[in-house]
């Protein structure tokens, strides 16, 4: 029904002055009668001005000349008269091309004419131009999706058509006759903006308005609303035509984009963390959010329209380093580095930096984002473990110089080399019991292994504060200190025992033998130290199992015979440490009863636990056979038991060995002294101890040994342990090594 009143009002006004005049008046609009064969039939003034032709030029022309070439040749003119003619109406947008060549965007309807019999007259085109505008302006576009209507010089509706109809819900005969005004907002009808519209129509020639209008049934919709005036052939003013457009879907995307764009814009202005603004395609400053404040100190007032170049340090303004950064983004789409930049205070920052080009929707490089985060803690961080594992480096270097430089002087001329070369300084010195510090010194102990004892200090005094990876450096150096001053003593010892030995029994020859080893064992590397001591070891034994040599010298000769033992385990660890640290330990395995090594070496450990009044339990099944090597896996026992009684302060230690599945686990247990929370993370470490070298001895070095065994094997070993309370280790080993499970080969070798 309604498409039969569209094509009664077009048959009716198309050759009536009426329609000429209301077309005629119409500007931004194509209105165009085509015959059923595409003929331009009428052509108005919004025809002439958007494509360019005159009446004369284009009527009785095809419309196909109105398209691209490629559209004609595509057939695209037919295209929408036959899909006008099946629905009714064809709705396009696309190029169109003005007589003089030149293309626009267009909205086009061509709507079929029907006559009274209802066969197709012809087809009314309404095109309009969207080349300045966005093209989503008019997403639906037909004659009857516009309220298309004349006014009277007063603003009373003349005529009426189905668009009319549609949008504001009023039929012909209930507009016809109306002023204008009832299809404004009653605050609008009480600010007199109908009127107002019509007086800048009438005097401007034409005016377009967007707000809010009213339908019949009392609803608003947002209106696009275009009121030309119409003058007769003398200029006289007869009227108005007024066009009408129903914009609320478009308001309402419009609505939710600019929400949207509010909540982002809120998002970004809450984020603290990262500096994140816009600039223009120069480089300067467009936005600024709170995080950009927070982090380059300067407010939006002071920055917005500054050129971002001065967040950068001097010399790299000089170098052309910002505008590089800006050709980069725009020509790969964005740009990342780390490097430093400039607070508003001058201080520098390290930044994480992204600039990512920004372009429109024709890819025209309308600015640029810029993301920046302040990454200085996490440098300083970074740039704190790696100064600590270098100076772990140089100190473990250290540590192996020791134990192979024989003389203490040489020794200690190195450590204090290596501290002002590593820390940087040049006042570092070993104090002796009774001196004094340097003012605004920095210190640390060099332990002594007897309980309570020290050999005194080492020093340091810098220009600048010393870190805490500074201060545990010069106490790994003290400990290699500590550790050369033992030695030397130990030697020292043996020297007066061998001594005390000749005099006594006249053996002029052995003793001669003797010194003449000990020259030996001075010359030879520290990795060499072991041979030679092991035969005086064996001749010290010899001598106290002969007969002894009266009081006092049999107390010395048994002092020289711990020593010497003390010593040779000190070697064994140092060089195990040394072999550890170039990879150098080589395991041996074999397959052997496991529970049987645990009871030989508990049973070894019976009278040094009932002599520290600690009682050993056993908890160890009938056999536990595995593929390891015996003598490294002794080593772990001797170094986890004798630890037990050393730290156990008298009361019961554990012993227990169980199978789980593939694994076998051994746990012992003191009840002693225990590991601060701090420590138990490091002790595994070189040279770390938990308890004060002066309470108990040792260097620090069994646990590590102990780790390094135990991994070999492809173990695990643990500690859980309170403070007051005991400790207990844990070792879990599988139970073949991989020597074995690749050829269950008995004296295979393997590196660790």
């Amino acid at each position: 029904m309604e498409n039969r009143l569209v094509q009664d009002e077009l048959s009716a006004l198309r050759a009536s002055a009426e329609l000429r005049a209301v077309t005629d008046s119409i500007q931004d609009y194509a209105i165009v009668l085509l015959d059923p064969q595409g003929t331009v039939l009428t052509w108005n003034t919004g025809a002439r001005k958007i494509e360019g032709y005159t009446a004369e030029e284009i009527l009785g022309q095809g419309f196909e000349r109105l398209y691209t070439a490629e559209d004609r040749t595509a057939g695209r003119p037919g295209t929408l008269l036959t899909e006008a003619l099946r629905t009714g109406r064809a709705q396009d947008q696309g190029w169109r091309v003005r007589k003089d060549g030149s293309r626009f965007w267009a909205d086009e309807v061509i709507s079929a004419v029907r006559g009274a019999n209802g066969a197709v007259e012809g087809y009314a085109r309404v095109t309009r131009d969207l080349t300045r505008k966005e093209r989503t302006l008019l997403s639906v576009a037909s004659v009857m999706d516009y309220a298309i209507f004349m006014l009277d010089p007063e603003g009373i509706v003349t005529s009426w058509n189905v668009g009319a109809e549609r949008a504001k819900g009023y039929r012909a005969d209930e507009a016809i006759g109306r002023s204008f005004s009832i299809f404004y907002t009653p605050e609008d009808q009480a600010a007199g903006r109908p009127l107002h519209l019509l007086r800048r129509a009438r005097d401007e020639g034409r005016v377009e308005d967007e707000g809010w209008r009213v339908r019949k049934d009392g609803s608003r919709f947002w209106a696009d609303v275009v009121i030309s005036r119409v003058n007769d052939g003398d200029g006289n003013l007869v009227g108005f035509t007024k066009v009408t457009r129903d914009q609320t879907e478009r308001r309402r995307e419009q609505e939710q984009l600019r929400q949207a764009e509010e909540r982002l814009r809120l998002m970004i202005e809450s984020v603290q963390d990262y500096a994140i603004f816009m600039l223009d395609r120069e480089g300067r400053v467009a936005t600024w959010n709170r995080g950009a404040q927070h982090i380059k100190g300067y407010s939006a007032q002071e920055i917005v329209g500054q050129h971002f170049s001065r967040f950068y340090p001097p010399e790299e303004i000089s170098a052309g380093k910002p505008e590089r950064e800006l050709e980069v983004a725009s020509s790969k789409g964005r740009f990342e580095e780390e490097g430093w930049r400039i607070r508003k205070d001058g201080s520098r920052f390290w930044a994480n930096v992204v600039l990512s080009a920004t372009r429109n929707r024709d890819g025209v490089l309308i600015g640029f984002t810029k993301i920046t985060r302040d990454l200085s803690e996490l440098k300083r961080a970074a740039e704190e473990v790696a100064e600590r594992a270098r100076q772990q480096s140089v100190a473990s270097d250290l540590g192996l110089y020791a134990l192979q430089t024989a003389q203490l002087a040489q020794v200690i001329e190195r450590s204090m080399q290596t501290v002002r070369e590593t820390l940087q300084i040049d006042d570092v010195r070993i104090l002796r019991a009774g001196e004094s510090a340097p003012p605004g010194a920095r210190t640390v102990r060099i332990h002594a292994p007897e309980p309570d004892a020290e050999y005194g200090f080492l020093a340091a005094s810098a220009s600048r504060p010393l870190t805490p990876n500074d201060i545990r450096f010069l106490q790994a150096v003290a400990n290699v200190l500590a550790v050369a001053i033992a030695r030397s003593q130990s030697e020292e010892q043996l020297r007066l025992a061998e001594r005390e030995a000749v005099e006594e029994r006249g053996r002029s020859d052995r003793i001669q033998e003797a010194l003449l080893e000990r020259d030996e064992f001075i010359s030879v590397a520290a990795h060499e130290l072991r041979t030679p001591l092991t035969a005086l070891q064996l001749k010290l034994q010899g001598l106290e199992s002969s007969g002894g040599l009266p009081h006092p010298k049999g107390e010395r000769l048994g002092a020289a015979v711990r020593q010497t033992a003390r010593l040779a385990r000190l070697i064994d660890r140092l060089l195990d440490v040394s072999r550890i640290a170039q990879g150098r330990v080589e395991m041996a395995t074999e397959i052997f009863d496991l529970a049987v090594l645990v009871r030989q070496v508990a049973e070894d450990y019976r009278e040094p636990a009932a002599q520290a009044r600690s009682a050993l339990e056993l908890q160890v099944p009938e056999k536990v056979e595995g593929s390891w090597d015996r003598l490294r896996i002794e080593q772990v026992l001797v170094n986890l038991l004798s630890n037990a009684v050393k730290y156990g302060e008298g009361k019961p230690i554990t012993v227990k060995l169980e199978e789980v599945g593939d694994v076998v686990r051994l746990c012992i247990a003191d009840h002693g002294i225990g590991i601060a929370p701090d420590d138990v993370d490091r002790i595994f470490g070189r040279f770390q101890r938990a308890a004060p070298i002066r309470n108990y001895g040792g260097m620090g070095l069994g646990l590590y040994i102990t780790r390094h065994i135990v991994e070999a094997h492809r173990g695990t070993i643990s500690v859980a342990s309170k403070l007051g309370e005991g400790s207990t280790f844990v070792v879990e080993l599988p139970r073949l090594s991989r020597q074995a499970v690749a050829g269950r080969d008995p004296v295979s070798r393997a590196h660790a």
